[in-house]
């Protein structure tokens, strides 16, 4: 074989390589598809109607806030922000890949893992969760009424809330710290640092 022609093989082969690493992350997105995501819910324990509910209810979120769904009850916001959503008929967020006894057991904690800080639409941790991590503002949609959040960033982080003119408005005492009952409604605005 001459040089010309294995070095043209050799570059034939480099694209090809190329091209997979490209086409890998795509490939791997859309294999995140509706029965993907029923598989999993159903596999969690879930019934029809439950994994339809879940669903519905992601959709609903999806309509009103750009972002992407990576699991059965996870969306990533174009923000970044994690909203993970309650199932049907449970009161804390839970991943997927537990039983529904395992959540109801450790139903007395909050989900939030370290260096995040965690809204909740309900009190006492309760209800859909929106984990925020990057310091950046993040907008919020529609998250109004009594809430609360946990504020499980390294040690001494705190974050501030701002009205919809960007002001401060409130500022969380320094991690780890977390509060039961928060009103949303005049917040527009978090920067979890």
């Amino acid at each position: 074989m001459s040089i010309l022609k294995r070095y043209a093989s050799l570059a034939a082969a480099a694209l090809a390589l190329l091209s997979v690493g490209w086409a890998g992350p795509a490939a791997a997105e859309t294999a995140q598809t509706s029965t993907a995501f029923d598989r999993q819910a159903r596999a969690a324990g879930l019934s029809r109607d439950e994994a339809d509910a879940l669903q519905a209810k992601v959709d609903r979120y999806l309509a009103r806030q750009d972002g992407r769904q990576v699991s059965a009850n996870e969306i990533v916001l174009a923000d970044g922000a994690r909203l993970t959503v309650t199932v049907p008929g449970e009161r804390y967020v839970r991943e997927m890949n537990t039983s529904a006894t395992t959540a109801s057991r450790a139903a007395a904690q909050w989900e939030c893992d370290y260096t995040y800080f965690c809204m909740f639409r309900q009190t006492l941790g309760m209800g859909d969760r929106l984990a925020l991590y990057h310091c950046q503002d993040y907008a919020l949609q529609n998250w109004t009424g009594d809430g609360s959040y946990y504020n499980n960033q390294t040690r001494g982080t705190r974050a501030v809330f701002k009205n919809r003119n960007r002001n401060v408005i409130d500022t969380t005492l320094a991690a780890p710290f977390s509060v039961a009952s928060y009103d949303w409604t005049p917040v527009w605005f978090v920067r979890p640092c």
